[in-house]
């Protein structure tokens, strides 16, 4: 058998406050309770969730150091597409979460958001003709969103 990668297993995220995490992490993603994690003194302190529509776990663990320390970073990015970014701007937009705009990235399109710690979270649309990229070399600067 080949040593290989067959996927992602799952995303973790580090949060200051797991219950209120978990409650905006739900709301905005859609997400379905997997498991939770107790820590030796029986505090559970993490979750795993199922995220809709991808075939990936997000989890969730609670550790304020960590959580302070990657403060408006994007450790990664969520994939959809041209149009389910603007389903995304109308799910935000309802639920009151400020967010970038839609913006021209690399290879297709993102839109950034914070989630309750500050971390930066990028949902990307990925071009859907990659010959439609004329190879040019481009640097790309992104903030947080506004607000």
């Amino acid at each position: 058998m080949d040593a290989a990668v067959s996927g992602v297993h799952h995303l973790k995220i580090w949060v200051n406050d797991l219950a209120g995490s978990h409650a905006w992490y739900e709301q905005v993603f859609r997400l379905r309770l997997r498991t939770k994690f107790e820590d030796g003194d029986g505090v559970v302190r993490g979750m795993a969730f199922d995220l809709p529509g991808a075939d990936v776990q997000l989890a969730l663990r609670e550790n304020p150091v960590l959580a302070a320390a990657l403060s408006g970073a994007d450790p990664f990015a969520l994939q959809t597409t041209r149009e389910g970014l603007d389903a995304w701007t109308a799910h935000l937009d309802a639920l009151g979460i400020p967010h970038s705009p839609v913006i021209r990235a690399s290879a297709g399109h993102a839109m950034d958001f914070l989630d309750p710690d500050g971390l930066q979270l990028r949902l990307y649309a990925p071009e859907e003709d990659p010959a439609a990229q004329d190879g040019a070399e481009r640097l790309y600067r992104s903030g947080p969103p506004p607000g």
